[in-house]
């Protein structure tokens, strides 16, 4: 037999905190059953996936028979949850297990869970205050965050125009806050803005009781609808939540438009494409969906580990999981 270290098989969170983050599970399935959010189960595995050019995907070969596609790992609930939206089940949520390929690290885990939730009728300014009063009631502490739009956070805290389209002005930025430039074959804007967002803007949010960060662009407006912003500019109705430069959540204003989705899913697959990432398989059903007629509803996408890492004091998200990536 292979020789092993002595505590190769214990699991990196203690029993003790461990049943804390049990008892915060409990907290969360109490705040939905008290507003009526019916709990529901969605696949691990699908013969479709996200498209979305920011996200990796594991794909496996599980097949129920021979003609059976290849399938995916789900990345997120969202569109399993949409479909039972359309399908007429009202309010509903999901605490699934998620799966995005190298994402490992301090706040990520490959395999993660996420509560998601969608609300029919609900504008997206009323989800983000429900999102702080969970958060409020899992941290113990009232959650007043800030709304900042997206223009607006680049500004204060990069010292940039978002919306400046020379590449001089970002590298610019780049070298006033002491970032390296990256090697590029052509200037896309997304890309310098990822670049400072993750490591200028992120670190600065949510430092005074959090933060929410809305109005995207509209190409990030991913599954989110679109509309023209008080400054006369098209942006997303899309929001994130920081906290301590944490991001916990992701929510949208839902697109319902199957056409404008559809060409969404192809304009995704053309950068994945042009970045030499897979296609995906699209999801039809999905669309399908939208084409029968979703209603009007926001909803959101939480990350679990990430608040009951904050909840409980720990640095580390493997604090608060059992087998984390590096032992499981």
């Amino acid at each position: 037999m292979q020789d092993f270290l002595f505590d190769d098989f214990k699991p990196s969170c203690t029993r003790e905190t461990w049943i804390l983050r049990q008892q915060l599970l409990q907290r969360v399935r109490t705040f939905f059953a008290e507003r009526n959010v019916l709990e529901v189960e969605t696949p691990v595995l699908s013969r479709a996936c996200g498209t979305d050019p920011n996200l990796d995907y594991f794909k496996t070969f599980a097949k129920c028979n021979a003609s059976d596609p290849e399938r995916y790992m789900m990345t997120s609930p969202e569109f399993h949850l949409k479909r039972l939206v359309a399908a007429g089940f009202g309010d509903v949520y999901a605490l699934a297990r998620s799966f995005r390929k190298d994402e490992s690290g301090v706040r990520h885990n490959t395999e993660f869970t996420m509560a998601e939730w969608y609300r029919v009728g609900m504008p997206m300014e009323r989800l983000m205050q429900e999102v702080e009063e969970l958060c409020s009631e899992i941290l113990g502490r009232d959650i007043h965050a800030k709304r900042t739009r997206w223009v607006d956070a680049f500004k204060n805290y990069a010292g940039i125009d978002p919306y400046d389209t020379r590449a001089q002005s970002w590298k610019s930025c780049c070298e006033q806050h002491g970032l390296p430039l990256f090697d590029y074959d052509e200037f896309r804007i997304d890309e310098w803005r990822d670049y400072v967002m993750a490591l200028v803007v992120e670190p600065a949010l949510g430092m005074d009781g959090g933060e929410f960060i809305y109005d995207y662009p509209p190409s990030q407006a991913a599954l989110a609808r679109t509309e023209v912003g008080p400054d006369g500019l098209p942006c997303a109705k899309r929001f994130e939540l920081y906290l301590g430069g944490t991001e916990l959540c992701n929510g949208y204003q839902e697109l319902t438009d199957a056409v404008e989705q559809e060409r969404r899913f192809a304009e995704d697959q053309e950068i994945r494409k042009s970045l030499g990432k897979e296609t995906p398989n699209e999801d039809r059903r999905f669309l399908a969906a939208l084409q029968h007629g979703m209603p009007e509803c926001s909803g959101v996408a939480l990350g679990l580990d990430r608040l009951f890492a904050l909840a409980l004091g720990k640095k580390h998200i493997a604090e608060v999981m059992l087998f984390p990536d590096e032992i499981c």
